[in-house]
């Protein structure tokens, strides 16, 4: 079961397959935001709803079909989407292909290929937001994952990687970790911190703030800071 719980549109015109994909993505861990029967339904419930992914059948009530809704969601949004259809001719799978979905699945839907197609969908998009970073110090190589980086404090021979949820002790000076990483990726505000600008939360005269802590901000690195923001 997923705790990490996305939200998913369905455009299906056939209740009783829409009321089962429905089951199926909320007994996986999923949320449904809703059922569209129509385009628009599902332009009405894009604009006013959070949707992290749509599943699309072509063929659904009224005169526009489910590839208009794809294209619809191309032109403004940019959510991922799957078509499910029982369409396989060659007109339509070259019309699906130009609309660039996540996937593909024929009906009638396998429920193990839905939820796994589901999975690899959000897994890749998770995968693309995280930024890393790697540095060598001795013969050990860091791999440091910048999306999730906080801030970085020297604590004698040692610095201390502080994430969202972990922390990590690599040997190095301040200065020897900082010069391997990408420009701007970290700023130092004194002699012992280094902060990721990402997260930095409020930058004033003498501070800087966060993850709700307040650091002292020297006026030997201040500069470089302030123009930055």
């Amino acid at each position: 079961m997923l705790t990490n719980k996305k939200n998913i549109l369905i455009v299906e015109d056939e209740i009783l397959i829409a009321q089962l994909l429905k089951k199926s993505i909320l007994n996986h861990g999923y949320n449904c935001a809703g059922i569209a029967i129509n385009y628009n339904a599902a332009e009405l419930l894009l604009k006013t709803t959070k949707v992290d992914l749509v599943l699309i059948d072509i063929r659904i009530s009224g005169n526009k079909t489910g590839l208009d809704v794809a294209h619809f969601i191309n032109e403004n949004f940019g959510i991922p989407f799957l078509f499910i259809s029982s369409f396989n001719d060659k007109e339509t799978l070259q019309n699906i292909k130009a609309l660039s979905p996540k996937g593909y699945i024929n009906k009638p839907i396998n429920n193990a290929t839905l939820l796994t197609t589901i999975d690899i969908v959000f897994d890749n998009i998770n995968d693309k937001n995280k930024v890393y970073t790697s540095i060598n110090v001795g013969r050990t190589t860091y791999n440091i994952h910048l999306s999730e980086l906080l801030y970085v404090e020297a604590e004698h021979v040692y610095v201390r990687l502080l994430y969202k949820s972990k922390s990590t002790l690599i040997r190095s000076s301040l200065k020897a970790f900082l010069d391997q990483m990408p420009s701007k990726s970290l700023f130092q505000i004194s002699r012992s911190i280094a902060v990721n600008p990402t997260f930095v939360e409020r930058v004033d005269a003498v501070s800087v703030t966060i993850a709700d802590q307040k650091f002292k901000l020297s006026k030997n690195y201040k500069n470089n800071l302030l123009r930055y923001f």
